[in-house]
């Protein structure tokens, strides 16, 4: 029983044994695999370049494609009537005859119809598992008047000067985008992407990187999107005619100089930085971790909320709502301002001139300290349990029958009354100062 089992290991050993020594006589040939080996450590390198011109209508937009499964792609527009194509092909192997037998044989297409120019790179099935891979770089030249569409696996991709609408996706590797007049979507898996001097018009600018931060300035859309899911966010003059949208899980947000309709802002773990903004509409920011502040940001109505941090807010104006559960609340040089400010542990300090109400400031462990214009009027309900309550605005209180109080509670008007305003602490001082 035991005999044919025996044999049958020995034949199979045998085999092995066989195999073995014709790879060994195949590979002392230097023949066989010679693009797929599999044993191979390819890392001499051999590069070969070449180039292509393409005629193309002036009069008409060029519609350019590429599709590169590894290297760079640099699409530069110009005042040219071809299509310029210069192609750098680079190949990996283990020794310099067999890079540059290989660097040959690397192949890419190119075609035309009319104005629309195709460029394809594909990588050949392989077995070899160095990371050392061939590429082809594709550096394109093209008339102003185009229009580009870029697949990338891996490698950066650049698009400057041209006149047209711009989609890049992209696996690995970092985007760039300058001097653009059109509408333009970038999807990035890791790398950073970074887009400057954008001029989309009606058209919409949508940003996004996995892994990787994302810059945008000196643009201009309809809709602006930006999004990461690790990485920082940065704006710097942009101006959108409909809404502008971030949102990183990881990382800082900032947005300085710029205008749009709606303003929306969504980070995980983040500081949130806006200055001299302008928003007709709403303006939303949440913020699980980190800090939010604005400076010289106007807008109809504000939300602003963080978990954990502090917020502030210099230059309000309009419906303001600032809820943190961590932190302090500041807000100054308000005007006409609706106020709606809660905190869990913090102090609240205000000053500026008050809209129409009711205003609520709510803090559970922290001080309320108020600078209102000597003439408000307001109907007041100044509480504390663990404080005391001071204004230097005369108050006709209605209970507890004095502007001045240790703890408890006032409640009152101010210069005949008006909006509510309502100030409430678990523990700490309430005050109110006069601000001529």
């Amino acid at each position: 029983m035991k005999r044919p089992i025996v044999i049958s290991l020995l034949g199979i050993a045998l085999a092995f044994v066989c195999l073995g020594l014709g790879a060994v006589i195949i590979f002392g040939l230097d023949v066989g695999f010679p693009a797929n080996d599999p044993f191979n450590v390819r890392n001499i390198s051999s590069e070969l370049e070449e180039s292509k011109t393409l005629k193309v209508d002036v009069d008409e937009p060029v519609s350019l494609r590429i599709d590169n499964a590894a290297g760079e792609v640099s699409i530069t527009g110009a005042e040219v009537e071809t299509v310029q194509v210069r192609v750098v092909k680079t190949a990996y192997e283990s020794t310099q005859e067999r890079a540059d037998r290989e660097v040959e044989s690397i192949k890419y297409t190119i075609e035309q119809t009319g104005n629309t120019v195709t460029i394809k790179y594909e990588l050949p099935k392989s077995m070899n598992l160095n990371n050392k891979i061939n590429t082809v770089d594709f550096f394109v030249t093209v008339p102003t008047t185009t229009t580009a569409s870029i697949d990338g696996s891996f490698g950066d991709i650049s698009v400057t000067d041209i006149s047209g609408n711009v989609d890049i996706a992209n696996d690995f590797g970092a985007v760039t985008v300058e001097n653009v007049e059109g509408a333009l979507s970038v999807s990035n898996d890791s790398g950073e992407v970074n887009a400057q001097s954008i001029k989309a018009g009606n058209g919409e600018i949508d940003l996004n990187s996995e892994f990787g931060s994302i810059t945008l300035q000196n643009a201009n859309g309809k809709d602006v999107t930006l999004t990461s899911n690790s990485g920082r966010i940065i704006l710097d003059d942009v101006r959108a005619t409909g809404d502008v949208t971030t949102n990183t899980d990881f990382g800082d947000t900032t947005f300085e100089n710029g205008s749009g309709d709606s303003l929306s802002i969504e980070t995980n773990s983040g500081r949130v930085f806006l200055a001299k903004i302008r928003i007709s509409g709403e303006i939303k920011v949440q913020d699980d971790f980190g800090e939010i502040e604005l400076n010289q940001v106007s807008a109809s109505s504000y939300d602003l909320h963080t978990n954990s941090g502090s917020i502030a807010a210099d230059g309000a104006k309009g419906k303001l709502k600032a809820y943190t559960d961590f932190g302090s609340i500041n807000v100054t040089n308000a005007e006409s301002v609706t106020l709606d400010l809660k905190t869990s542990s913090g102090s609240v300090e205000f000053s500026g001139s008050l809209g129409a109400g009711p205003h609520l400031v709510d803090t559970d462990f922290g001080e309320i300290v108020l600078t209102l214009p000597a003439d408000s009027k307001l109907d007041v309900d100044l509480s504390t349990d663990f404080g005391t309550i001071k204004s230097d605005l005369p108050i006709t209180v209605t209970l507890n029958g004095s502007s001045n109080s240790d703890g408890d509670q006032i409640v009152g008007s101010i210069n005949g009354g008006g909006d509510q305003f309502t100030a409430q602490t678990s523990s700490g001082s309430v005050t109110i100062h006069a601000n001529q």
